[in-house]
């Protein structure tokens, strides 16, 4: 986390003046005329809040990197740096949650890419062999291009998901010993301000750096490694508190200098839609010792306890506690959700054991219920053109024979220029025949239609040259 608090307040240069002032006057028996009202100087400055997420993957147990720039660059306001230093990640950990990595400040206008700097990147395979380290592309420069401009606001935030999508980032080509993996730059970035806040729930973790009494249970969260960066963090009835064991209390067990993890949603101070952002906490967890891991349900649930395999093979008790929550991608479920065979991510604390021998136990704080993977195409457009009307198009794929392809309305389509590094945001108006494209969904096999569903379109090249 490295959420600055004086950055995430909207600026203003100056004070406002009284709105009217009224002056004694010498005989005449009449008043000085009002003043005019003088308004505040527009803010010449608004602030970006960079965040992080991925999508999941059955490959590898982590994918690591490490974030080292980030900059907006436009045509009128040059290169506007929001973040340089050193910033690791473990994308894995972003599946279900998004994690903030910079809130800077920059001149307000409207920008045309965000350019993110990285390194480092390893993949830690699942099967416990040695670590990959894939090279990356224009020394791990990667551009994200959007045709309708990146506008920045005055006094505002705006706030810019990267998801890493590194499960179709990281292409695979040849078998066995002869396998090698590609890192291609499928980065999706999703701007959003005037309101909207991101679906995902995000994970905080630092030290409590104040105990506010108004209003009651709020709290001032300030990152480890640089505790200048802080962010005001809001708890209500519908937050669970956790102790440094799992078990529940409340939020009066809140100390200054704990650390704790806390999972919650983003939104703007005092309900507004613009200025600062805070946070709503779903869960607190004090203690600074909760994990995050992944499993299968191997035995049904029963007196608030269940069985997972983990995704490294051990066993773990899955003990719920009186405030656990339970979500799934569309937002909150119930327990009656965790099902035996459900791939799922529980965050809580292992508690000490009384005995050696005892089993492990991990008392939950969230059990995420995990959306099943896309289904994925990949092949060549082909004759006839892609129809705008019913937004379909033909593909020959690169395994079996021709399918028909119907895009969502709502579908990303992104066109990757591995040469260039560069991701710009495309419309179903750039497909065209020839283009190689993967194609994620639901499966012609499955779908009603008889059709490729896809919600998402990834195009290998640059968006085509618009026509003189």
């Amino acid at each position: 986390m490295s959420i600055p608090e004086k950055l995430l307040r909207a600026r203003f240069s100056g004070l406002a003046l009284a709105a009217s002032l009224f002056i004694s006057a010498c005989g005449g028996g009449s008043s000085t005329p009002e003043s005019p009202a003088v308004n505040p100087p527009v803010p010449e400055t608004g602030t970006v809040g960079l965040l992080f997420t991925d999508k999941p993957t059955d490959e590898f147990s982590a994918i690591k990197l490490n974030v080292v720039e980030a900059i907006l660059i436009g045509d009128d306001n040059g290169q506007q740096v929001l973040f340089q230093g050193s910033e690791p990640i473990d994308l894995l950990d972003l599946t279900n949650f998004n994690e903030p990595i910079v809130f800077g400040e920059v001149t307000a206008g409207v920008y045309t890419k965000l350019r993110l700097v990285i390194n480092d990147l390893e993949l830690v395979p699942l099967d416990g062999s040695a670590s990959i380290f894939p090279k990356l592309p224009a020394n791990g420069k990667i551009d994200l291009l959007d045709p309708s401009g990146i506008p920045v606001l005055p006094g505002r935030t705006l706030l810019v998901e990267i998801d890493m999508e590194a499960n179709k980032a990281i292409k695979v080509t040849g078998a066995g010993n002869s396998k090698n993996y590609n890192f291609r730059p499928v980065v999706k970035a999703n701007f959003m301000d005037g309101g909207d806040l991101p679906d995902k729930l995000a994970r905080l973790e630092g030290n409590v750096d104040e105990i506010f009494a108004d209003p009651p249970g709020s709290f001032r969260l300030c990152d480890i490694e640089t505790p200048e960066s802080c962010i005001t963090v809001n708890s209500g009835t519908e937050t669970s508190v956790f102790d440094d064991e799992g078990a529940s209390t409340d939020i009066n067990a809140l100390m200054v200098n704990d650390t704790v993890v806390v999972i919650g949603r983003y939104g703007y101070d005092s309900g507004t839609d613009q200025g600062a952002v805070e946070l709503s906490a779903l869960i607190v967890e004090i203690g600074g010792n909760s994990e995050q891991i992944k499993g299968n349900v191997v035995s049904a649930p029963a007196a608030g306890r269940f069985l997972m395999l983990a995704d490294d093979d051990s066993d773990l008790v899955i003990e719920l506690q009186a405030g656990t929550k339970f979500f799934d991608a569309a937002g909150p479920i119930t327990s009656d959700a965790v099902v035996l065979g459900a791939d799922i991510e529980v965050e809580g604390v292992r508690p000490p054991k009384d005995a050696e021998e005892d089993p492990d136990l991990l008392r939950a704080a969230l059990v995420f219920v995990e959306a099943e993977e896309a289904d994925q195409l990949s092949g060549t457009i082909i004759l006839p053109e892609p129809d705008p009307g019913t937004r379909s198009f033909m593909l020959t794929p690169l395994a079996g024979n021709d399918t028909c392809v119907n895009v969502a309305a709502e579908a990303v389509i992104l066109f990757v220029d591995t040469a260039e590094s560069e991701v710009t945001i495309g419309a179903f108006e750039q497909l065209a025949v020839g283009q190689d494209v993967d194609l994620f969904g639901e499966s012609e096999t499955t779908s009603a239609t008889g059709c490729f569903e896809a919600d998402e379109v990834i195009v290998e090249g640059p968006p085509p040259a618009e026509a003189a």
